[in-house]
């Protein structure tokens, strides 16, 4: 009788253990597991938007005159995480091109800021619904995204979709896009962005590898 007792004890501790394992499993978070078929990186760059009569007077040692050299700091960026992730490339080009001189470009950009202007747009993605990623990147403009970006986020429904913003800056860092961009887009989610200092795009694969593992997305 002693010895019954004993052996069902332990049946008893043991069906507890695995009880305790199995809840411990189910209760591990769910990791959202994207695919470079269902990610879309679009991006705004002052290099895809302007004109440079003749590319060899600038100056590629200035980063505000490098930055309308093809590829733009955004896209570097947007390239640097296709290859981590996969993914559709889509720049966001206007219809009336910026002023490749920087202090008319920011004035144009500042009169936009200030007059919550939407852009005209020449580019169009096809079929939004196939992607349930969308990385958006920028460069930041008045601490906050340039309008085209608001010209693009508008043109689609993007409830539900997961959005994931990257940008390229000066010393204002992300500025209050992040916050622009949520309320522009609330039923949206956002995972973590990053902000890259423009001079320091150029080799910062390595950076943005680290950002997409922390955020959980998976390499191509």
């Amino acid at each position: 009788m002693k010895k019954l007792g004993i052996l069902l004890l332990c049946l008893g501790l043991l069906c507890g253990c695995q009880s305790r394992q199995n809840e411990e499993v189910t209760q591990q978070p769910t990791k959202n597991i994207y695919t470079g078929t269902n990610i879309l990186i679009a991006y705004f760059t002052w290099a895809d938007n302007t004109y440079v009569e003749d590319p060899s007077t600038i100056d590629q040692d200035v980063s505000t005159s490098a930055s309308i050299l093809v590829p733009g700091n955004t896209a570097k960026m947007a390239e640097y995480i296709q290859q981590e992730v996969g993914g559709d490339l889509f720049s966001i080009v206007v219809d009336e091109p910026y002023s490749s001189d920087y202090d008319l470009c920011l004035d144009r950009a500042s009169d936009e800021l200030a007059n919550n202007a939407r852009p005209t747009l020449m580019t169009k993605v096809e079929n939004i619904n196939q992607y349930d990623v969308i990385f958006i990147g920028y460069p930041n403009w008045w601490a906050t995204c340039p309008m085209a970006i608001f010209s693009f986020i508008e043109s689609y429904d993007l409830t539900e979709k997961t959005i994931i913003p990257f940008c390229a800056h000066e010393t204002g860092e992300l500025g209050s896009s992040i916050e622009d961009l949520e309320v522009a887009l609330p039923n949206s989610t956002f995972l973590e962005p990053i902000g890259v200092y423009r001079p320091d795009v150029n080799g910062s694969e390595a950076l943005i590898k680290d950002w997409l593992q922390r955020i959980g997305m998976e390499s191509a």
